[in-house]
């Protein structure tokens, strides 16, 4: 009776927990799966992190002007921890590497292979384990194709260290005694959270080798190097086409299962002695059990978690116990399942959101450089085109000076892009920085407006100019700028005949300054966007209004480094618009301030000794000098100069920085260092002209640092300064004769 009562149960339980068994197996197993997935996208996110970030490295202005100093100093920015950056030409000798110094000696010759397949497909890649040529140590790197600049061809490359990859593998949540791996396409370990010095560089399981190679992801059971048997699961990278496996003791995935079952089992067996015994007595009470136990079962294989019920039968109690456990431990394996599939998704989907970003990026960037390289080619076409004019008509001609005058205003208008892009940079990197004095905006505004009267770029529009006298604190140059970006946005924007009119007024506590023009106007859906770097409204393939589209960027950085505020107001496309600049208003000053510029105090001929490695502006200046009756000597190179300077002992030297032998702040520590040069006055006239590189020109030696291009004007009241400068040194020198 006892047999005929419980055989059922014991069957279907039997089968439930066989189920429940096969089940939490292949949950594991699926589980495990997405650990390895997960690992994998954890890898390629961190490579294409890196590629997206060489990417946009290889896009360097620097390249193509070959400035590799510079482009060095760009490099170092993207060092990472255990990482480095490689510049690489198509003969595989290394041009910078970002663990050496710049102008250090590298090596040359290495992974010439990857990186010209790297070349001729254009196409990232990453390889598996190489010796650094500089580290001496296993290492991988990821490569990256540099567009040609000038007919030379660039490899971009980012190497890992060992240590880069174990922390990623390290930094993955897996249960203890589980298994990380990193293989490359040969096979060899790459990285691994257990053993990971011991065994990188090391083949791993031939088993799992063959299988990875078979298959792009699968999982196999084996013994991992440390003779553990272990279900593994791999994948493979899709960036670097490397292997990722998972590896979980087989007892982990079995195990729970497999004491639920000896738990029953045990329970069944108890049973059966109980029934035989008391089979009689308890008939009626295993058949109320068993069917209790049936119900919990069945909830159990409807998903619902059996409630507990005391049927005074202590084996079916157990029995109903174990259903509720392994119900309980399936709910948690499908609760498990669903969060992996969740984190996977997120992670596609952050994927997919940094792919859509870098895209974007490119396109911006793509039409920026579009951009740019229309304004460069316009002046430079002028340009061409007066010389052209001026050879052709001959000097004196009413031709050559109108076509001198075109020089003029393009070389303006060049160095007024060239000083937007390099203030885009200052504004980027925090470094614009402000020399205020008390200044009338009102009278900074009637200024700008009437230099953009004579210089001819009112494009028939009818301006006018309101103002009153309202004091500010702010640096002269900044505010300028600020007015003239405003005024020369509202000529471009509004069509001949159209009208700009410029107010300065005043509220409690503010001076206000409007530009308002009667031009095209500003769509909606702009307006939100107008101060944004590189923002601007669609403009037509020929461009005529031209511009980067960094102006009213610049304007909004500079009105905010005031402490003021700039807005914008349009009804529309071709309603006009309005722009407001708001900025703190101070008291009139007693007596206004002096002028920042230098004047010439003198008439004097000087001795000038002028080092400078192009050719043609050596030249030019050298006889803008001359015809300012100066005498000039003239050195191409650093050791040139030198030799010139001790032989002619000039009054002063002009000195370019970025020479090919020296720079120039050696040429005037030397010269400092020299009795025979020390009283000598020093100009530095250089294209670097941020604040740092002021300081380093003073510290090094010169008297004044100038930025090219520079106005004639100045630059000779500055040759008048450091002369006397000189001679006073020479003069305070001389030993004082007793009487």
């Amino acid at each position: 009776m006892a047999v005929a009562i419980l055989l059922p149960v014991v069957v279907f339980s039997a089968v439930a927990l066989q189920l429940l068994r096969d089940g939490e197996r292949e949950a594991g197993l699926r589980g495990l799966s997405e650990t390895a997935r997960a690992s994998a996208l954890i890898i390629d996110r961190e490579l294409a992190s890196s590629a997206a970030a060489l990417k946009l490295l290889a896009t360097s202005a620097y390249l193509e002007t070959g400035d590799l100093q510079a482009f060095y100093q760009q490099a170092v920015l993207l060092k990472r921890a255990s990482s480095w950056t490689i510049l690489v030409d198509e003969n595989g000798q290394q041009l910078i590497n970002t663990l050496r110094p710049f102008g250090e000696k590298l090596p040359n010759g290495g992974n010439r292979k990857i990186v010209q397949q790297v070349m001729a497909m254009q196409k990232p890649a990453a390889s598996d384990l190489i010796v650094g040529q500089v580290t001496q140590k296993l290492s991988t790197a990821l490569f990256v194709p540099v567009p040609a600049h000038d007919g030379k061809r660039y490899v971009l490359a980012q190497a890992f260290a060992a240590e880069f990859f174990n922390d990623a593998v390290s930094q993955h949540r897996t249960p203890p005694g589980w298994v990380v791996g990193i293989m490359g396409r040969d096979g060899r370990f790459i990285a691994r959270n257990l053993r990971a010095q011991e065994l990188l560089g090391q083949l791993a399981k031939p088993e799992l080798t063959a299988a990875a190679r078979a298959r792009d992801e699968g999982v196999l059971r084996h013994q991992t190097l440390e003779g553990v048997d272990v279900f593994d699961a791999f994948t493979h990278s899709e960036l670097s086409g490397w292997t990722i496996g998972v590896a979980a003791p087989a007892a982990d995935i079995v195990a729970t299962a497999g004491r639920a079952v000896a738990f029953a089992t045990l329970g069944l067996l108890l049973a059966l002695a109980i029934a035989a015994t008391a089979a009689a007595i308890l008939g009626r009470r295993l058949v109320r059990a068993i069917t209790g136990a049936a119900e919990a079962a069945v909830a159990m294989g409807q998903g619902a978690i059996p409630k507990l019920a005391h049927s005074r039968v202590r084996e079916i109690d157990q029995l109903r116990t174990a259903l509720t456990q392994a119900s309980a431990l399936l709910g948690r394996a499908q609760e498990s399942r669903r969060q992996a599939e969740a984190e996977r998704e997120g992670l596609l989907h952050n994927e997919s959101e940094a792919r859509l970003r870098a895209e974007a990026e490119n396109l911006g960037k793509d039409q920026f450089l579009a951009m740019l390289g229309h304004e460069l080619r316009n002046p430079l076409a002028a340009i061409s085109g007066a010389i052209a004019l001026s050879e052709r008509c001959g000097d004196g001609t009413a031709a050559a000076a109108k076509a001198r005058a075109i020089i003029q205003r393009q070389s303006a208008h060049l160095a007024r892009l060239v000083d937007d892009l390099l203030d885009v940079g200052r504004m980027v990197g925090g470094k614009i920085r402000l020399e205020t004095l008390p200044l009338d905006l009102g009278d900074m505004a009637q200024s700008s407006m009437e230099s953009l009267r004579v210089a001819g770029h009112t494009a028939g529009c009818a301006l006018t100019c309101t103002t009153e006298p309202v004091w500010v604190q702010g640096d002269p140059t900044r505010i300028k700028q600020i007015i003239s970006n405003l005024l020369v946005n509202a000529v471009k924007f509004t069509p001949a005949g159209g009208a700009v009119a410029l107010t300065v007024g005043s509220t409690a506590g503010e001076a206000v300054l409007t530009v308002k023009d009667s031009g095209v106007g500003i769509a909606p859906e702009l307006l939100p966007h107008i101060f944004e770097l590189f923002v601007q409204g669609e403009t037509s393939l020929d461009r005529a209004q031209g511009g980067l589209g960094i102006g009213l960027a610049l304007v909004h950085q500079l009105v905010s480094l005031h402490g003021g505020t700039v807005s914008v107001a349009s009804a529309g496309p071709g309603q006009g618009s309005a722009f407001t600049v708001r900025l703190p208003r101070i008291a009139a000053p007693a007596a206004p301030p002096a002028p920042a510029l230098p004047a010439r105090t003198q008439d004097r001929r000087w001795r000038i000794l002028l080092i400078e490695d192009n050719d043609d502006a050596r030249r030019m200046l050298s006889q803008l000098l001359g015809i300012e009756g100066h005498e000039v000597f003239e050195a191409a190179t650093a050791l040139e100069g030198l030799r010139l300077a001790g032989l002619q002992q000039p009054d002063l030297a002009i000195v370019d920085i970025g020479l090919p032998d020296l720079t120039g702040y050696e040429i005037a520590q030397r010269l400092r260092g020299d009795g025979g040069t020390e009283t000598m006055g020093l100009i530095a006239m250089t294209g670097y002209g941020q604040e740092e590189d002021r300081e380093n020109a003073l510290a090094a030696g010169f008297d004044f640092h100038l930025v090219k291009p520079v106005d004639i004007d100045q630059l000779l009241a500055v040759i008048d300064l450091c002369g006397q400068a000189s001679a006073a040194r020479i003069q305070r020198r001389r030993p004082v004769l007793p009487s």
